[in-house]
């Protein structure tokens, strides 16, 4: 992998700004924007996908809220499985696009006879 695939998906991960990414590897932010622009254009939906299911997720440890144990634990289940949901959908998208068939069932058909 080269230096310039590593910060694009770097900032692909989320969690830091191509300006930060420019000062932490030497390039100007301009260069950086052109390589994410370039990947984006040549991978498409799946930079946004990678982008979408890469940005952080709500940081329970972060809050400073007072809320009990067990509404903190359901908070972050509740945060994992949304995670895993956009996960799935993402999935279920990239087998549509490049197989090339439809995966979803379509609501609103009706059943073959026999």
């Amino acid at each position: 992998m080269t230096i310039k695939e590593k910060i694009v998906e770097e900032y692909l991960a989320g969690g830091t700004s191509q300006r930060k990414l420019a000062a932490k590897y030497g390039f100007g932010n301009t260069s950086i924007h052109r390589w994410v622009m370039e990947y984006e254009r040549n991978f498409g939906s799946k930079a946004a996908i990678l982008k979408e299911l890469t940005s952080p997720v709500m940081d329970l440890e972060d809050k400073k809220e007072n809320i009990p144990d067990d509404v903190a634990l359901l908070r972050k289940e509740l945060e994992e499985e949304r995670l895993r949901n956009k996960l799935l959908t993402a999935m279920i998208e990239v087998a549509e696009e490049e197989l090339k068939i439809p995966i979803r069932k379509k609501y609103g058909t009706k059943p073959l006879k026999k």
